[in-house]
This record gives structure tokens, sequence and C-alpha cells, in this order.
């Protein structure tokens, strides 16, 4: 005897029938809304300063400008160091030549200090900076960041190859990077660089403008001492304006062992060394300092 199972027993159970609107269609399911991007996580200072190394990196100026202070300073540190380790009458004196090319350099750091921002401005690239990174002081701070990192090395190396080329031509009259104080002319030029390019990154926030900023920069570097010079001649006391522009306070920091400059005595080098330095530091944290005020407020 065969068994006969129902019909109704086996068949699986029907799904619902769609629930039909007054015109007897089925309702439209919304599709599902793709999701929006977004920035992962709080955009902190450390963040912003890594996206900031990679677009200045990202730059050809930045590769161009790097590469021009490293030749000018090397080759003016270098070439004076041998041609002068060549005379016997500044063979002694010659190993501390090697930043004399300091102030060529610093032209062309103050190039890529303002660039970093004078660029974005006149590209239209604030704005998108602005909208990654909303607070205008921690943009500010994460260009300086990048900014002096960039141009201490640069100063660093530059001053560092200018001894190791010029050291076969004055062989046993070189300085040793065994002696503390001889090094310090590598790290202290390192910060000289870092100062100006800051000096630079201020002025850029200030102006806008890369030719204004460098125009400032050559100025206080190269030109305005000339006329006070002469100035001075008949009016002593301008010897303390000069004893106070970058040109003259930054010795104190690429020297900072007093190797060939002493402080504290008479002339443009009245003030102590504590005091240039402070006077050098000062020159690139005003400039930063109103930068940030101005910035926090106008208009990108």
């Amino acid at each position: 005897m065969s068994t006969h199972t129902p019909a109704h027993a086996s068949a699986a159970p029907a799904s619902p029938a769609p629930v039909r609107n007054a015109v007897g269609t089925a309702p439209t399911v919304p599709a599902p809304r793709p999701a929006r991007s977004r920035i992962q996580g709080r955009q902190t200072l450390l963040r912003s300063v890594r996206a900031e190394w990679i677009k200045f990196w990202s730059l050809r100026s930045t590769w161009i400008t790097s590469f021009i202070t490293i030749a000018l300073t090397v080759l003016f540190g270098a070439g004076l160091t041998a041609a002068f380790g060549q005379s016997e009458q500044y063979q002694d004196a010659a190993k501390d030549f090697i930043t004399q090319g300091l102030t060529f350099g610093q032209v062309v750091v103050a190039v890529l200090g303002a660039l970093i921002i004078t660029g974005e401005y006149s590209s239209g690239q604030i704005r998108s900076s602005l909208a990654a990174v909303p607070k205008r002081g921690q943009l500010l701070a994460s260009k300086a960041v990048v900014l002096a990192i960039v141009s201490f090395l640069l100063g660093s190396l530059s001053v560092f190859l200018s001894w190791a080329i010029s050291k076969p031509f004055i062989g046993e009259h070189a300085g040793s990077l065994t002696d503390s104080h001889y090094i310090g002319y590598i790290w202290g030029s390192g910060l000289v660089f870092a100062t100006i390019a800051l000096l630079a990154l201020g002025l850029g926030f200030l102006l806008r403008s890369t030719a204004g900023t460098v125009t400032v920069i050559v100025s206080l570097l190269f030109i305005i001492s000339g006329p006070l010079q002469l100035a001075a001649s008949k009016w002593p006391w301008i010897f303390k304006i000069i004893g106070c522009l970058p040109s003259t306070v930054a010795e104190a920091v690429s020297d900072p062992f007093q190797r060939t400059t002493e402080w504290g005595g008479q002339g443009a080098q009245f003030l102590t060394h504590g005091q240039a330095i402070a006077v050098f530091a000062a020159w690139a944290l005003i400039p930063l300092i109103t930068a940030w005020f101005v910035f926090s407020r106008r208009d990108a």
C-alpha cells in the first residue's frame, strides 16, 4: 500500500505577495546611499605635518631650490676654503671658511620658505589645504615644522659637503669632525638656514607674494647693510642697528663656539653671544607670530 503525501504538506511555504500601493504597483525600495568619504580619525598636528611633508616633496620647485641651495653654499664654502688653503699665510685659518657660502644659500632657502605658502596662494591650492586642515594655526604650524626640518638638513649637509670637498685640498690643515667646536659649524649652519626659511615663511603668509618676500630677504641680507655702514662712519650709534641685522647676528648661530667672531665688544658685535642668538631667533618668531594672527582672521 503506497503512501501519498498531500501536496500541501510537501510544498514550501510561499513568500508573501508584495504589498501593492493604491495604483497596484509595487513600492519602490530606496537605493542605498553611497558611503561618504571622510577623514578617518581626528586631524592632529602629526597627521597634518605628514600630509604637508608629502605635498612638499611632490613639488618640482622643492627639488630645484634644494639643489641650488646646496650647490651655491658648497661652491663658495669649499671653493674659498680650498683657495685660501693654498696660501701659506691663510693655511691655518682656511678651515674656518667652510661657512662662507651660507649667505648665498640663505637667499635660495628663503625662496623655498616663501614658495611653500605663496605658491598655494597663486594657484588657489590654499583653499584645498584649508578644507583638509580647517584649523589655520595648525596648518601654519605644520608648514613651519616641515620647512624647519628640511632647511636644517640643507644647511647642515651643505657645510658638511664644503668640508668634505675642500679637505683634500688643504690636507692636514683641514678641521676635524672629532672637534666638538668645529662640528658646531655644521649644526649651527643648519639652524641658520631653518631660521631664515621660517622668516621667509612668515613674510610669505603676510605678503602672499614670492617676489615681495624674496625682495625683503635680499634687502636684509645684502642691500641695507651697505648704506648703514656709510652712515655709521658719521653716526657711530648706527652700528647698533647693523649689529641687529640678520646678516650680522646669523654669525652667532653659524659659529656657535665663537671660533672666528667674538661678541660683546665694539661696533656691530656689541651684543653678547646669547643676545645675538636671541635677536636672530626673533627675526623668525616675530613674523611667524604676526602671520598666525593675521592668517587666522583674514580670508583665504
